[in-house]
């Protein structure tokens, strides 16, 4: 007999009288496993784990990002009665319209496996009759793709698109609202705090000081002070400029129907991409457009900047990148900074956006064949001394949250086989190394529906938890070591720092560019990037009484400085270095 399947973590869907597939581990949920423990219930294979898998969708995601960012530039403008470029559109759409891509590739490819590989199933379909897929802005949709109800929508189109796939069995429950995140009220200034309204307010005076031409620096990842340093540099009054929220926008279905994306001949997956497109494309694209463009017009921002230099806000707002898109094409020079890590590491960075559509890019060290990449350092580090930390001290374990689920492949499945790696890495530890252990969770993961802090005290119960409220420098001045669970800002900092450290990750270098290769080989000879987790605990337990010894023998000096040239650099006069940087090669 087939299972049923389950998509999704709401019970309404649910049968318990009837062997069980669920579709992932998000249907799952910790605080829920006294339900589903007692089902006969297995788990559906991951989607795109192997690494061959991974290259081969990436290449798909580009491929498809090329064609439709192009067409989908022409239909906004003829929608929109405007004529703007193939890169104002990159800017202000890239970031969704790769991550739309990569949603719909992995929740299409998920269902085709699993009919595949267990034949067409019987499953239960919430009422969707006026449930929509529309979210407000590009991040609303990022936060989308880890909400149970919206999932459950994209799995119930792609069972109808498949051929060959039963037909689902629609329930009488219907689903509350028209979409994720419709019912939600906007956040204002009273529920801001008070930090956020002194800058703001401080934001606003300091504006009166601006010129139409200075330089525009927004979010640089300097630390603040040396930002007011650069600033001050090019002869120009310190600003805190601040990107406003996008307000919310209601949908228009009638207007939606006028935004056209060509389907003729075309079937599988590209057709269900293709068809969802216009129903998922953020409003503040499409209704809320003109109410965008106008807003961003107003912004107390130079009018004629000299150039424009940010190491965020090229993803998350929506205003900055309308008013950026109208600058570059008036000419105006636009720089990105480096933010964080996997740029010039990671297979496929090369393709992120901001990276693209910029006309220089200031890394922490690394050049590629192109002229685009200027050397820069590591601006998070800039002032600061080496961190100290305690000879004496504990062991101090940085986590990753859960990722959002907007990656080709199974995020949800990546995240438990991490989970169960830091399990592993604590087991082995010797019993007085573990008991002086902090585990530091990640910020982020309250935002998701994982129960970090509640896996970690059923699986560890004698660890000390730290929930990511704590500052990291506070927490690595009362550490001896500090372990990086994944490939992290926080390593390239630290080594950046001479602090020492042992890192590890699931899948060893298979992420990597070829060329970034042999600068992580160089950790892995000199014992900072372990193997496994147990290969950590090991180096961990070797080196625990002698920490100063082993992070100052020539091996570990000689392989992190050989990797911080290339990937973390430091510079002795940074400001003015990035100053000549903005200035010298603004133009391309």
């Amino acid at each position: 007999m087939n299972r049923f399947l389950i998509t999704t973590a709401d019970e309404r869907t649910w049968r318990f009288d009837r062997s069980i597939l669920f579709l992932g581990e998000w249907c799952r949920r910790y605080e829920r496993r006294h339900v589903w423990k007692s089902l006969d219930a297995i788990v559906a294979e991951p989607y795109g784990l192997g690494m061959g898998q991974k290259e081969r969708d990436l290449i798909y995601v580009e491929r498809m990002f090329d064609q439709l960012l192009v067409e989908l530039a022409n239909a906004l403008n003829e929608y929109h009665d405007v004529r703007h470029g193939v890169r104002y559109w990159h800017i202000l759409i890239g970031h969704w319209l790769r991550y739309c891509i990569c949603i719909l590739l992995n929740r299409y490819s998920t269902i085709e496996q699993v009919l595949s590989k267990y034949g067409a199933m019987e499953t239960m379909v919430l009422g969707l009759a006026n449930y929509k897929l529309t979210t407000n802005d590009t991040m609303s949709f990022i936060m989308a793709s880890n909400d149970p109800t919206w999932n459950h929508v994209i799995y119930a189109k792609a069972l109808s698109a498949i051929e060959g796939s039963k037909v689902v069995a629609e329930s009488d429950v219907c689903l509350e609202g028209d979409g994720f995140g419709d019912n939600e009220a906007d956040s204002s200034i009273a529920k801001q705090g008070i930090s956020k309204r002194i800058r703001i307010a401080a934001s606003s005076i300091l504006s009166n000081f601006s010129r139409e031409e200075d330089g525009f620096i927004i979010d640089s990842y300097l630390p603040r002070i040396e930002e007011f340093k650069l600033q001050i540099s090019l002869w120009q009054c310190p600003q805190l400029w601040l990107s406003p929220v996008v307000s919310p926008i209601k949908r228009n279905s009638k207007q939606r129907k006028n935004l056209k994306v060509d389907v003729d001949g075309i079937d599988g997956l590209e057709i269900f991409i293709r068809q969802l497109l216009p129903e998922m494309l953020p409003r503040c694209f499409l209704e809320g457009y003109a109410q965008l463009v106008s807003e961003s017009k107003l912004l107390p921002w130079p009018t004629k900047p000299k150039f424009i230099f940010a190491s965020n806000n090229f993803m998350s707002s929506e205003a900055f990148k309308a008013w950026l898109g109208s600058k570059i094409e008036s000419g105006v020079p636009y720089i990105v900074g480096q933010h964080g890590n996997n740029y010039g590491t990671m297979i496929g960075s090369q393709y992120w956006p901001e990276y693209v559509t910029c006309d220089r890019f200031v890394s922490w060290g690394w050049t590629n064949e192109t002229s685009k990449v200027l050397p820069g350092f590591v601006f998070k580090t800039v002032g600061a001394k080496r961190c100290n930390y305690n000879k004496n001290g504990g062991l101090l374990l940085i986590e990753v949250c859960k990722s959002h689920s907007v990656y080709p492949w199974d995020s949800c499945y990546e995240h438990l086989c991490y989970q169960d790696d830091q399990f592993r890495f604590v087991k082995m530890l010797p019993g007085e190394i573990s008991q002086s252990m902090v585990v530091r969770l990640h910020a982020g993961y309250k935002l998701t529906d994982w129960a970090d802090e509640q896996r970690w005290k059923d699986n560890c119960p004698d660890v000390k938890i730290e929930t990511g409220t704590a500052s990291i420098k506070a927490l690595i001045a009362k550490s001896r070591l500090v372990v990086h669970s994944y490939d992290s800002t926080g390593i390239l900092e630290n080594l950046n720092l001479n602090i020492p450290i042992v890192c590890f990750w699931r899948g060893g270098l298979d992420h990597l560019m070829p060329s970034a290769k042999p600068y992580y080989e160089l950790l892995r000879s000199a014992r900072i990037l372990a193997e496994s987790p147990e290969h950590a605990a090991e180096i961990v337990a070797t080196h625990w009484e002698n920490i100063d010894e082993w992070w100052g023998s020539e091996t570990v000096q000689n392989a992190r400085k050989r990797f911080c040239d290339k990937y973390a650099r430091k510079e002795k006069e940074p400001i003015r270095t990035l100053k000549q940087m903005l200035t010298s090669h603004a133009i391309p």
